[in-house]
C-alpha cells in the first residue's frame, strides 16, 4: 500500500516504457504466453480454435503483403470481446493506419471494409 497512491501493483519483466499505465490485467494463458508448462486456470478447460479469415480483394489491395499477412493472423485469433457472439454485429479495429471492419459467424471472419484512420 502506497501512502499517497493507495493500492499499487508492481510489474517486472514487462515490455513497457517506465510509467506506462496498465489498464487491464489478464490471466496467464498457456497457449499465448511464453511458459507452455504453466497452467492457465479456467482457460485450460477450453480448446483454442483459430478462425478462418476472408478478406475481399478490394480490401486486401489497401495493404502490403506483410500487412495483409499480419491482419489475417490477428483476425484468426478472434479480437472480439469473448462475451460477444452476435453474427450480425460489425466490429472494427485499427490496423496499419486503417479502420478495419469485420463480422464473425460460424468460425469465419468476414472483412467487410476498411477506411483510413482520421488523424
Amino acid at each position: 500500500m502506497h501512502p499517497h497512491l493507495g493500492p499499487v501493483i508492481y510489474v517486472q519483466g514487462a515490455d513497457l516504457m517506465d510509467g506506462t499505465p496498465i489498464y487491464d490485467v489478464k490471466p496467464y494463458v498457456r497457449y499465448a504466453d511464453s511458459h507452455p508448462e504453466a497452467q492457465s486456470g479456467f482457460v485450460d478447460e477450453k480448446e483454442w480454435k483459430s478462425l478462418e479469415v476472408d478478406i475481399p480483394q478490394e480490401v486486401a489491395a489497401n495493404f502490403t503483403a506483410e500487412e495483409l499477412q499480419g491482419l489475417r493472423e490477428v483476425l484468426s485469433l478472434d479480437p472480439r470481446p469473448q462475451y460477444h457472439h452476435d453474427a450480425e454485429r460489425i466490429y472494427g479495429m485499427p490496423y496499419a493506419g486503417r479502420d478495419v471492419r469485420f463480422k464473425v459467424a460460424d468460425g469465419k471472419v468476414q472483412v467487410i471494409g476498411q477506411t483510413p484512420l482520421r488523424k
